[in-house]
């Protein structure tokens, strides 16, 4: 049966309406997406120059660093110097800036692990032996940070691997079989789990070259690894946290002044790999703004008064 004219009329006027509302559903869709897509725009834009306001702050901090640095011309390094002075934070249009430089010299080397040579180095080995035991950590992890970055693919002792350990993994890689370019590194070492690392970073540095551990700027863990006729008593604990704090007002000129403060006797040998002054620093600078969080790590090396930037870390958060 034939529907009426009215009958059919009703039905085109029914599609035509929900047409019409799928077309405002669409175009309401489209202005949405265009209105978030602009939002976006306008975020990205704005995150951009901020990015790039925060690039020109970080650059001109690390120029103040060098300059503090290479007008530093004492014979010592210490936490009394300006270079140690923490920038306050500084507000400006598009948010704040906040800096401090750290003494690298003040953590264990991990590269004084293994020689030019590539034999191990004893005394240092002793050392990151003892950093292991104060931090509660298994002393055989120093074996598998020695065959990380010696050039021979000899396992060092039961806690030591090579290649054949770590090919073995869920994710296969290679031991490095040279010097740490970051301490991060150790995260790839048989046996340190996140836990471990987190426990160790605050004290270990990758340097370029063997370095000494400045006793001006070191903290009692690292300092008391380096006095290796200590035992790891509390004991000896008190009496180098009471050294780290007189070093924070009167630090040690040269050595002698540190042999007779801490060891009672100025004519006592130096304990080996200890020094007064140091060569390589760290400005951390950070910047906050909009919500986000943008980090910069610079490595200095100074050489005879010259100032040389290594490497940079950027984290953006």
């Amino acid at each position: 049966m034939l529907a009426s004219p009215t009958e059919r009329f009703r039905r085109q006027r029914g599609v035509a309406l929900i047409t019409i509302l799928l077309i405002v559903a669409i175009l309401t869709a489209i202005v949405s997406r265009v209105s978030l897509s602009n939002q976006i725009w306008v975020r990205q834009v704005s995150n951009g120059n901020a990015l790039a306001q925060a690039d020109q702050a970080t650059r001109a901090a690390r120029y103040w660093v060098a300059d503090i640095l290479e007008q530093d011309k004492n014979n010592f390094d210490a936490r009394t110097e300006v270079w140690a002075r923490p920038l306050p934070p500084i507000p400006a249009s598009w948010g704040i800036l906040m800096g401090r430089v750290e003494d690298m010299q003040s953590r264990f080397n991990l590269n004084n692990l293994v020689n030019t040579e590539g034999k191990v180095d004893s005394v240092a080995m002793q050392q990151f032996e003892r950093i292991l035991r104060l931090l509660e950590l298994e002393p055989g992890l120093a074996q598998a940070v020695i065959d990380w970055i010696d050039p021979d693919t000899s396992v060092s002792g039961l806690g030591g691997a090579e290649d054949t350990f770590y090919i073995g993994q869920e994710i296969p890689y290679f031991t490095a079989n040279r010097p740490f370019e970051d301490a991060a590194e150790l995260r790839l070492v048989r046996g340190i789990d996140n836990q471990a690392w987190q426990k160790l970073e605050p004290y270990v540095a990758a340097l370029p070259v063997q370095t000494s551990i400045n006793v001006n700027t070191a903290s009692s863990v690292v300092l008391l690894s380096a006095l290796t006729d200590w035992e790891l008593s509390a004991g000896s604990m008190e009496r180098v946290q009471r050294w780290v704090e007189q070093a924070e007002k009167k630090p040690a000129e040269d050595m002698n002044y540190f042999v007779g403060e801490l060891l009672g006797g100025a004519d006592k040998p130096v304990p080996p790999g200890l020094g007064s002054a140091s060569s390589y620093f760290t400005a951390h600078t950070e910047l906050n703004f909009d919500n986000v969080n943008y980090r910069m790590s610079t490595l200095y090396q100074r050489d005879q008064g010259r100032v040389t930037v290594l490497r940079q870390n950027r984290e953006l958060r």
